[in-house]
């Protein structure tokens, strides 16, 4: 079935409920539903959503507040450093919808050079950051945490830094206010949709995520 047609079924979903529910996930269908729209928010079973309004971010449009700009200089930023720490610190949360099998799935898309994760350490020690997947020019963003003070701010100004002179988009998913304070906008499916479908068409621009700083 033509992409298309997928997108234009995808305009009748839910905007606030998910699209259909599967038993587990499939680390071959992920990419193809990332592709989509589409990302797994629940586990035990999967719940597969594409929601509206959707929130974006376009790396230009990051905010960076004059209270960050210490954490900023004094935080040191790795890519691809430790992928399965990061992950697994995201897990520990008090709410979260990553399980084992979650953690399991996304670490083999990070072995296939999908998933990707921005570490910030402060003395060599981990202290937040964020992951997601990278499908053309379009990062989607799945989990983000700090465990000291702004440091998942930081990591995500330097997502920003690193994807803006390669015109990406982040998909942000749900909105929140943190986001949207971050510089995140809201946008209907429909426009995102049609943005997502060019967006991941598009060659990233660079071989190596990791080598970006």
């Amino acid at each position: 079935m033509k992409k298309s047609i997928l997108y234009s079924e995808l305009l009748k979903s839910p905007d606030d409920a998910p699209v259909f529910i599967s038993k587990k996930l499939e680390p071959n269908f992920l990419p193809y539903a990332y592709n989509l729209g589409l990302f797994p928010w629940t586990s035990d079973p999967v719940t597969w959503w594409c929601p509206s309004p959707r929130m974006v971010l376009y790396p230009d449009e990051v905010r960076i507040q004059k209270s960050i700009k210490k954490a900023l200089k004094s935080y040191e930023v790795k890519l691809d450093f430790n992928f399965n720490s990061l992950i697994k610190h995201c897990a520990l949360r008090k709410k979260t919808w990553i399980s084992q099998e979650f953690i399991e799935v996304y670490t083999q898309l990070f072995e296939q050079n999908l998933a990707h994760s921005v570490e910030v350490y402060e003395d060599d020690v981990l202290i937040g950051g964020l992951y997601g997947l990278i499908i053309g020019k379009m990062f989607f963003g799945e989990s983000m945490i700090s465990l000291k003070k702004d440091a998942s701010k930081v990591a995500l100004i330097k997502l920003c830094e690193i994807l803006k002179p390669y015109d990406f988009l982040i998909d942000c998913q749900v909105p929140n206010e943190h986001l949207k304070f971050m510089g995140a906008k809201e946008m209907i499916k429909k426009d995102f949709l049609k943005i997502l479908e060019n967006k991941v068409s598009l060659e990233s621009g660079f071989k190596n995520f990791k080598n970006l700083l």
